[in-house]
């Protein structure tokens, strides 16, 4: 299979020599495809080149004349000139427009540059389907669309990053980016470089990798030298994508939402649909982070409105997925299996090896939850040979971690251990102190069943540090149901019922009745077991902390 990589490639090289030609791209955005425009710029040097916007609501004659005057002045078949999809209202539509483009191939064969189409999936189709004798004039036709990747240590959101996600960089780029301009940068520094001139050179540049290959500390570290007055207007959309990614992993949610409200406003302001279709799914990301499944699938719903209107069956992948983890979230997994096999037709179809990484992961989990851990380490197995072959260690931390999962629930707590430290190695490499922290508590899972409850409380109490530390109460409760009952193997049972008691009240409040059945399960155990006095205390604090008839 060719990859996005190599389609990059063969675009670099079919204009590097004057040549007159027809290309076909493939685009998931408008965005990708202005970038792409920039980065052949920078190969055709001094060559002359334009920019033209396809209009599906004009006559497609009317495009073909603004070409002929474009390029009357060039010399020879030195220019190219890059037409960019502004994309059709609907299938009618793009469907009459190709089959009039159809009758002009002679006209577009006969310009003395190289034509470069960059066409949103929706025209693309078409073009191939109604034009088909433009089409056969084509001899080089492209695929460079948007890769969605899993973004978590216990995957439970897909960012939408159609717009912003750098094709052309992938995880081992961009390790070699940071490596490479720190030097450099360094030497800048000493020379006593201007600030902008480090902002645009080093400084920018390492930011977006570090986030690409979630460095979150060195992210951090690189975002507080740059100053949003450094930050070129055509930057600034990227500029405030990567800031979300960020501050969603760090889970820095009001942060992360007013990047992604700015992000929204340029959208609407620019018209740009793509970009507002994102800006809704990453809305909806933040609100799925912070358990707000209710204002997550209306945020995903109104993404995908957009996304199914254009014809964008990447962004609609991606918004399927996300659907499925709201349905796995409230524990319907028949819903969410449907969704998970809708997203991944799309993404196997597409060769979108990401994201199929991605899906099959949360397949591997929907088996989990039905207790069929052959199936799910298949799922897991699948994803993670994906994961490490492109060098996506965030992924495969997270797939490490979840047949750490799988061998625990075999009850093999050596092979859980050593998957579990191999996720740990990673984010704390990273400073993904999110991902450790579930981590640390499976590590004290494990040493609770193998009886060595200082170590577990040990582990328990490092996983709580952080999820207090970030606010993180829905985390934190897990961690409390845990120490409860590591209280209550040990026969300290008050100590037990109020762990428990904090758990449940905190599981009720984010609507998760599944959990809180368990912790109010578990409170009833240790309550039988304790003596007479005990029990009376254990009844007065549960009916204290308000919850429901004590039985």
């Amino acid at each position: 299979m060719i990859n996005e990589d190599q389609h990059i490639e063969a675009l670099k090289n079919a204009v590097r020599d004057p040549v007159s030609a027809l290309t076909a791209v493939e685009v998931d955005t408008k965005h990708r495809a202005d970038r792409l425009v920039k980065i052949l710029q920078q190969e055709i040097n001094n060559r002359p080149g334009a920019v033209l916007l396809l209009l599906c609501n004009q006559p497609p004659g009317l495009l073909l004349e603004q070409a002929e005057k474009e390029i009357l002045e060039w010399a020879g078949h030195e220019g190219v000139l890059f037409i960019i999809d502004q994309g059709c209202g609907d299938e009618k539509q793009a469907h009459d427009f190709w089959t009039k483009m159809n009758f002009l191939r002679e006209g577009w064969g006969g310009l003395k540059c190289h034509v470069i189409f960059f066409l949103l999936p929706l025209n693309y189709r078409s073009m191939v389907r109604d034009a088909d004798h433009f089409a056969d004039w084509i001899p080089l036709k492209l695929h460079i669309l948007g890769i969605s990747e899993d973004n978590q240590a216990d995957p439970s959101y897909q960012i939408k990053d159609t717009a912003f996600s750098e094709n052309e960089m992938s995880f081992k780029t961009a390790r070699q980016v940071l490596s490479s301009l720190q030097e450099q940068l360094a030497q800048a520094v000493h020379n006593g470089a201007d600030k902008s001139l480090l902002v645009q050179r080093y400084y920018l540049p390492m930011f977006e990798a570090a986030v690409k290959i979630y460095a979150l500390q060195r992210a951090q570290s690189l975002r507080r030298h740059i100053s949003e007055t450094d930050i070129k207007e055509t930057e600034m959309p990227e500029w405030l994508y990567n800031n979300f990614i960020l501050d969603l992993e760090l889970r820095n949610f009001d942060d992360a939402e007013r990047s992604i409200t700015r992000l929204l406003e340029w959208a609407k302001e620019n018209n740009d649909q793509e970009l507002e279709a994102d800006s809704y799914h990453n809305m909806g990301t933040i609100a799925q982070e912070q358990r707000d499944f209710t204002s997550a699938e209306k945020w995903y719903r109104k993404s995908l409105e957009i996304e199914e209107k254009h014809g964008n069956e990447h962004g609609a992948a991606s918004t399927y997925h996300q659907l499925g983890r709201i349905a796995e979230e409230r524990r319907d997994f028949d819903a969410a299996e449907k969704w998970y096999r809708k997203s991944l037709e799309i993404k196997e179809k597409h060769g979108n090896e990401h994201g199929a990484a991605s899906t099959y992961h949360q397949l591997g989990s929907i088996a989990q939850e039905r207790r069929d851990f052959d199936a799910a380490e298949k799922w897991y197995r699948k994803s993670l040979e994906i994961e490490e072959k492109h060098g996506n260690e965030h992924g495969a931390a997270s797939t490490y971690h979840q047949l750490g999962r799988i061998a625990q629930e075999r009850r093999d707590f050596d092979a859980a251990e050593k998957w579990y430290r191999k996720s740990l190695e990673i984010n704390e490499k990273h400073g993904n102190e999110h991902g450790a922290t579930i981590t640390y508590h499976q590590l004290g899972y494990v040493a609770q069943e193998r009886r060595d409850f200082d170590a577990a409380e040990k582990w328990y109490r490092k996983s709580l540090e952080i999820n207090e530390k970030h606010g993180n109460e829905h985390g934190a409760a897990g961690t409390y149901h845990q120490i409860g009952n590591l209280s209550g193997l040990q026969e300290n049972y008050e100590e037990a019922g109020k762990w428990l008691i904090k758990a449940v009240i905190i599981f009720i409040r984010f609507n998760d009745l599944h959990n809180a059945k368990q912790g109010a399960n578990n409170f009833m155990i240790f309550y039988k077991q304790s003596p007479p006095e005990t029990q009376t205390r254990l009844k007065a604090m549960w009916e204290e902390a308000g919850l429901p008839a004590f039985v």
